[in-house]
């Protein structure tokens, strides 16, 4: 998608982090966005920065990804709006940390509904009308190294992950099949600066393992611009995997191996929560 003026994306998660990164590199590169976040107010000082970047224009809609029916009725909305979405961010996602059995049930469904029926929810309003529209058009949907390479403390995150990206390649073959002019991406990155670490929303056992990997992003983590950057530079390309921490990579592989030999599972840290000078 080179040629990016006057077309039309619409960004889930837009609030904050990737999402807001990716809306105002879809801003730059002449784009009309429809910014989107659980919270409207969110989306404020990302309008106005939108703004002072010579925005196109910047939508900012409050949008809870768990809820089909509104998913819907905005896709309508903007479908009638502006002729049709060229670039579908399936963007929103949370994370929580803490062992399995010491999580809520409560933690767990919403984790699971954002990160994972959020990205379904988003396809199945979206993705129809951009196949009916019959016109080049691409859906990125945010996953993580973590559903490749799974962390401790992190399983119900993983998994949700692990799923994300099954269904971007079963989305990307099942357009194939079906002759759609409808792409697809799987953005998954490493440790990134964003939000998704906070601690306001997790109960006492979970804070401390989610501040050490707040303060280890921090420290290390890729900037979300950059993120936005190579995603877009990827876009061009027509790439479907999207990874911006390449020197991840071989843990997939190595993870593989041990898998194949009947070795049991092994995790180094280190991989995801380096020093920059050993990247």
């Amino acid at each position: 998608m080179t040629d990016a003026i006057d077309k039309v994306a619409l960004v889930t998660g837009a609030g904050s982090g990737i999402g807001a990164a990716l809306t105002l590199a879809a801003v730059t590169r002449g784009m009309h966005v429809v910014a989107c976040d659980y919270r409207v107010e969110t989306l404020e000082p990302l309008a106005h920065q939108a703004s002072r970047a010579g925005a196109a224009s910047v939508t900012c809609r409050a949008l809870d990804v768990r809820d089909a029916a509104a998913f819907e009725r905005l896709a309508a909305e903007v479908c009638a709006d502006t002729g049709g979405i060229d670039l579908l961010f399936c963007n929103a996602g949370v994370l929580s940390a803490g062992r399995l059995w010491e999580s809520s049930a409560d933690e767990i469904d919403r984790l699971i509904d954002i990160n994972v029926k959020g990205v379904i929810n988003a396809i199945r309003a979206c993705v129809p009308r951009m196949i009916e529209r019959a016109m080049p058009s691409r859906v990125v949907i945010t996953g993580s190294m973590g559903g490749f390479v799974p962390s401790p403390m992190l399983a119900t995150y993983s998994a949700s992950k692990a799923a994300v990206a099954a269904i971007a390649e079963t989305l990307h073959f099942d357009l194939q099949a079906s002759r759609a002019p409808v792409a697809v991406s799987l953005l998954a990155p490493g440790a990134v600066r964003t939000g998704i670490f906070a601690t306001d929303r997790v109960d006492a056992v979970m804070q401390p393992m989610m501040e050490a990997m707040r303060v280890g992003a921090e420290r290390v983590g890729m900037d979300p611009t950059r993120v936005a950057e190579l995603t877009f530079d990827a876009i061009d390309r027509g790439d479907f995997w999207i990874f911006p921490h390449p020197e991840m990579l071989p843990a997939v592989p190595e993870r593989i191996e041990r898998m194949l030999a009947g070795e049991a599972p092994h995790f180094d840290f280190q991989r995801s929560f380096r020093q920059p000078a050993s990247r």
